[in-house]
């Protein structure tokens, strides 16, 4: 989606050429979105039916398939996410209509998920635009704020962030329930309202057959072991890559979506197999700063363009402790702290008066 790209004339001519020459990324190729496509979706599936059918005759090492299966999952979400911006195909049918399938497989209504993920895209980062439910996993806190808060609502916060409750709580929460309903919508989204309806009823007449005709107890299990671990992993690359060490917020008026690219998203530098899994959504500089571009055209568009070679690049061992670290912003010092050195920075004055 071009909103995300900030207007070449608020720009350093640098920057503007520099967003001309990725822009040139951003053309599909339709055999490669076509291949993608049906063998993501057809693996999935196929690992679906080979399960089902596995456990229902008792052959158990069946489940051995369940690592594959989430990471199709992960891998149908990421090309989810490129329909969502426009970049899988030229045809926005063809977008929809893939899009509109992997939200049966990933439980993700997709025109509704599709236009709260681009108003993140329209001003992640900014300090100034905070708040919506749907960026839970992108949006923080300063520091004012956070002591701004009685006692009780500063424990309640920092529970909400505890690992176990973000990552192994939350996830299953959000795909499972929170989903299931148009939060945060107004009624003037019809289409996306009428999104999530349509997808419900779709998932029930889907999954609802699989319970009638395997039961109940074998549908929900297999379905939580397939899609629970694809939650957790997708809520982790997705925090990690907004919230690390060096990543910078600013203001309305110092704000511009090619500058938050560079200094708001990490490089998320994966091995091989599992870029292929995620759709190469380590390369989350470049996405943000041209969402066009398909997943498999991020590297070599990061490759051709050294405005990007200076970004914060995180390995596993990094981006593993980054997920428990940094949860408040400083705006004293500008930068992203954990709990734990807040009270170095607590403001000298009361800002909460209350019970």
């Amino acid at each position: 989606m071009t909103q995300s790209i900030a207007s070449e004339t608020t720009l350093l001519p640098c920057r503007a050429a520099d967003i001309r020459s990725i822009k040139t990324f951003q053309s599909p190729d339709h055999r490669i979105s076509a291949f993608q496509s049906v063998s993501t979706i057809g693996g999935l599936i196929a690992c679906y039916a080979a399960l089902y059918l596995g456990v229902a005759h008792g052959f158990y090492l069946v489940l051995l398939l369940l690592p594959l299966a989430s990471g199709l999952a992960i891998r149908s979400f990421a090309l989810q996410h490129d329909c969502g911006h426009g970049s899988l195909f030229r045809s926005g049918r063809a977008n929809r209509a893939v899009g509109r399938l992997c939200s049966l497989l990933t439980f993700t209504p997709f025109d509704h998920w599709r236009r709260h993920h681009a108003a993140h895209h329209g001003d992640w980062n900014n300090i100034e635009s905070r708040g919506r439910l749907s960026d839970i996993y992108s949006d923080c806190t300063t520091v004012r704020e956070y002591y701004a808060m009685s006692a009780g609502k500063r424990l309640a916060y920092r529970l909400s962030k505890h690992p176990v409750f973000t990552l192994l709580v939350m996830p299953p929460v959000i795909f499972f329930l929170v989903y299931r309903i148009p939060f945060d919508t107004p009624r003037s989204w019809r289409i996306e309202r009428l999104g999530v309806h349509t997808t419900n009823l779709c998932i029930l007449f889907l999954y609802g057959g699989l319970a009638w005709h395997f039961s109940i107890t074998l549908t929900a299990l297999l379905t939580f072991g397939v899609i629970y671990p694809a939650a957790i992993i997708g809520v982790a690359l997705f925090l990690v890559q907004h919230k690390f060490e060096g990543v910078h917020w600013e203001r309305d008026e110092q704000w511009s979506a090619f500058e938050a690219a560079l200094t708001g998203c990490s490089f998320l530098r994966l091995p091989g197999w599992l870029n292929w899994f995620s759709g190469n959504i380590g390369l989350h500089h470049i996405h943000h700063a041209a969402p066009g571009i398909p997943n498999y055209r991020l590297a070599a568009c990061h490759d051709a363009h050294g405005v990007f070679h200076d970004v914060k690049i995180l390995g596993l061992r990094e981006a593993f402790r980054e997920l428990f670290r940094h949860t408040l912003w400083d705006e004293t010092a500008c930068r992203m702290i954990p709990f734990s050195a807040a009270h170095r920075t607590r403001p000298s004055v009361p800002v909460f008066s209350g019970g």
